[in-house]
């Protein structure tokens, strides 16, 4: 393969499969930390609601919930930051092996 060939063969690898996956690894960690705070804050919420002797169940249950829809968000950005580190790292494991 001569080098042009192969420069923009490496090229190509970098912007449609490392450069995607590593956005995707970034945007997903940035939210993963935001979701992760609110679920936090939502459990603190939430024991102090069940500490509170005058807590009604209407208000313990839509604590409860939001809890679990934070508990989901925080499960989407931890998953989908894992498939942007596979997707990058599949483009530099084709970076590695592209033959002289």
């Amino acid at each position: 393969m001569s080098v042009s060939k192969k420069s923009t063969s490496q090229g190509i690898l970098l912007i449609t499969v490392v450069a995607p996956g590593l956005i995707a690894l970034v945007i997903s960690l940035y939210y993963f930390g935001t979701d992760y705070a609110a679920l936090i804050k939502a459990e603190t919420y939430v024991t102090q609601l069940v500490e509170d002797a005058n807590t009604s169940e209407r208000k313990l249950e839509y604590a409860y919930h939001r809890t679990l829809l934070h508990r989901i968000n925080v499960l989407a950005d931890g998953t989908w930051g894992l498939l942007g580190c596979m997707i990058a790292a599949i483009g530099i494991h084709g970076l590695t092996n592209l033959r002289d």
